[in-house]
């Protein structure tokens, strides 16, 4: 026997389908918000960042324009002679005056090594009246305005310096690495920005969604009070409709009415016992007490016993074991063995008469997979989550009426039960794979022989 700690940790393992409902729906929600402020954020700090470097970028314009002024004199002449002293005081800024064939004639910085003057804009300058660029001159990036000495700030010719031209540079050093900074600090406030917005998004949206965790709640034990309610009158109405039969009470042409009262009571019997069952499981009602069990004996005593149900469809099992000594697990035997005729019966439903259903065990990554194969036309990859929600049925599947729509879903839920997991894929050959993962035992995997068709 397992311990109480580890059957209460079976009991409380993760599988309920309305946690899992709301957890999606969380997510779904979180994600859109997040994006949505993400988005905002976003165009935030781009906005943020393009004004300010153009802010910036007028700021050294101006500085440029202010240098050239202060190279021409006051009445517009310019002054070959002009003295550093007399610049405006900026040490990212600099003039030089040069003749309308780009020739240096004043150096007033005596600046040096820096590929200056620029003939390319002096030549601009002399056909358009301006002219300002950035540039790497001397592996140093400079933003560079060129206008006629007489010109000044405003660009309008006149004065007697028409055939001197003033070169304002702006070293971009320390501009840039503003700049550098300025997009950093912006990224860096966005990402605490989207970081806080993410936790409290998650906060809200938790709490947002506890009046849908409390109906899902009220839902479960609903359908099992309704359930176990419901067990009582479908024994009697089928009991009352045998003793009519038995009694001879019905006339003859009246026992067809009767065999189909007993047939449709059987029906409801079997789907208020998986209704009940299913609320059980997602409620955490369903007992799993762990126990070692070797998977090997089992199955092989589980195909003996599926060999009648499959019979009696006009089908075979294939039983494939692993090349082992035996594979052991940590499971609930009367559970599992639940589970697996549950696929078992899925696949004698949707297997062709005269087909067959594999029952196969295999082990690898640290855990066996128990797996059930049918002939059947498969499961569309679209709808391979959904077939194991209640009631669910695939695309133009006609309703029969021999299953209540709930197998898989206990089946799901008694998977995790187990800390498993059950998935469904495609059967080699064609049809569907329906494939139980479960965890080995510490100590209970083959004697390191490979698995058959895993």
């Amino acid at each position: 026997m397992s311990s109480p700690r580890g059957g209460a940790r079976a009991r409380s393992a993760g599988g309920d389908r309305s946690d899992r409902l709301v957890a999606q729906t969380q997510r779904r929600l979180a994600t859109v918000t997040l994006l949505l402020i993400a988005a905002l954020l976003l165009g935030v700090g781009v906005a943020t960042a393009l004004v300010a470097t153009r802010l910036m970028d007028a700021n050294v314009d101006r500085a440029l324009e202010a240098a050239a002024s202060a190279a021409t004199r006051s009445d517009g002449e310019a002054d070959e002679r002009v003295e550093a002293d007399h610049m405006p005081a900026s040490a990212d800024t600099f003039v030089l005056l040069v003749d309308a064939q780009g020739t240096l004639r004043s150096n007033p910085f005596g600046l040096a090594n820096i590929d200056l003057p620029d003939t390319a804009a002096v030549a601009a300058a002399v056909a358009h009246g301006r002219d300002i660029r950035n540039g790497r001159y001397g592996g140093i990036d400079i933003r560079l305005l060129t206008v006629p000495a007489a010109a000044g700030a405003d660009g309008e010719e006149g004065g007697r310096g028409g055939g001197t031209f003033v070169q304002a540079g702006f070293v971009l050093t320390l501009h840039e690495q503003q700049e550098s900074q300025l997009l950093w600090t912006i990224g860096v406030v966005s990402l605490i920005g989207l970081a806080g917005a993410a936790l409290v998004t998650l906060l809200v949206t938790r709490r947002a969604l506890v009046p849908i965790r409390a109906a899902f709640a009220t839902e479960r034990r609903f359908v099992a009070a309704a359930s176990h309610e419901l067990r009582t009158p479908v024994a009697i109405v089928r009991a009352s409709a045998e003793i009519l039969d038995r009694e001879g009470l019905v006339a003859v042409d009246g026992q067809p009415l009767v065999a189909d009262i007993v047939s449709e009571t059987d029906r409801m019997g079997r789907l208020v016992g998986d209704l009940l069952a299913l609320a059980s499981a997602e409620a955490g009602a369903v007992s799993v007490e762990l126990q070692p069990l070797e998977l090997i004996g089992w199955l092989t005593d589980l195909g003996r016993r599926t060999e009648s149900m499959a019979g009696a469809h006009d089908l075979t099992v294939d039983l494939r074991l692993p090349v082992a000594t035996q594979v052991t697990v940590d499971a609930d035997e009367d559970r599992v063995t639940q589970l697996m005729l549950i696929l078992v019966d899925n696949a004698i439903e949707h297997s062709p008469a005269g087909g067959s259903i594999t029952l196969e065990l295999g082990v690898s990554g640290g855990g066996a997979t128990l797996s059930v194969s049918d002939q059947g036309a498969g499961v569309p990859r679209a709808e391979r989550e959904r077939i194991f929600e209640p009631f669910a049925r695939l695309p133009g599947e006609r309703r029969t009426t021999t299953g209540s729509g709930l197998g898989l879903a206990i089946a799901r839920q008694l998977a995790a039960r187990h800390h498993g997991d059950l998935i469904v894929e495609d059967a080699t050959g064609g049809g569907a794979r329906f494939v139980l993962r479960l965890p080995l035992r510490p100590g209970g995997g083959p004697a390191a022989l490979p698995t058959v068709g895993a």
